[in-house]
């Protein structure tokens, strides 16, 4: 297995704690919890940097997690690689130009317990096609019987549908909003996409939160949504 090293920032002890509580807020959303998709309204509210420090966050733990993905469009994923080369991602898999094994790469830190990745591959002109195939939902189930926790990276779902494709794949999904960004109709909206998938809604990462306002880093339960809420200070 190849070997790859995603960057690594030192996070603000808020977001850091965070990133803790939103890793318990999923442990605890119920039994069979494996593969977790994380999505967002709009692009640039951060969901990539709490995809990975999530997913950092289960190996931590001593869990054999896996992160994927499935930005096809613009992936952020690929810019976060500091070392190391992926010769094959997620569209040449589901175009059958190599095998499973060959798009898992090692992310290996010199003092971290190392999590698994595997990059989307070069941009697609059909990435609603690759998604809704037969080999995607496949090769998701035979990633369960491997890893402990699964962390699924798609693009926003206020921007494109690709996420509501994939949701149905996934014992649930984490919305990440950044704080005063996204009005309630979308949030709403992009809600609705999720239920209408027959995805659970585990809960909403607010992201970007101004400290000065005395909205610096906590969790509790939401009545307007329904679901958790997940508040840090972090950016993308």
């Amino acid at each position: 297995m190849e070997k790859v090293t995603l960057e690594k920032k030192e996070l603000p002890f808020g977001m850091a704690e965070e990133v803790k509580n939103l890793r318990t807020g999923i442990t605890f959303s119920g039994e069979n919890i494996k593969a977790v998709m994380f999505t967002s309204c709009m692009m640039n509210e951060g969901k990539s940097t709490i995809t990975i420090e999530t997913a950092r966050s289960f190996a931590e733990l001593g869990k054999k997690t896996l992160l994927i993905d499935t930005d096809f469009r613009k992936s952020i994923l690929r810019q976060k690689i500091t070392s190391g080369k992926t010769k094959y991602g997620l569209t040449h898999f589901l175009t059958g130009q190599c095998e499973m094994d060959d798009i898992i790469y090692e992310n290996v830190y010199e003092d971290d317990l190392p999590f698994y990745i595997m990059p989307a591959g070069p941009s697609t002109n059909s990435p609603t096609e690759l998604l809704a195939s037969e080999k995607f939902a496949d090769m998701l189930k035979k990633l369960r019987e491997i890893f402990d926790m699964i962390i699924i990276d798609t693009p926003p779902l206020g921007s494109v549908v690709d996420a509501s494709i994939i949701a149905p794949n996934t014992d649930g999904a984490i919305i990440v909003m950044a704080a005063g960004k996204i009005n309630y109709k979308i949030a709403q909206k992009v809600r609705d996409k999720l239920r209408d998938s027959n995805c659970k809604v585990l809960g909403v990462a607010l992201n970007k939160v101004d400290k000065s306002k005395n909205s610096y880093g906590y969790y509790k339960y939401g009545k307007e949504y329904g679901y958790s809420h997940y508040y840090s200070e972090g950016k993308e």
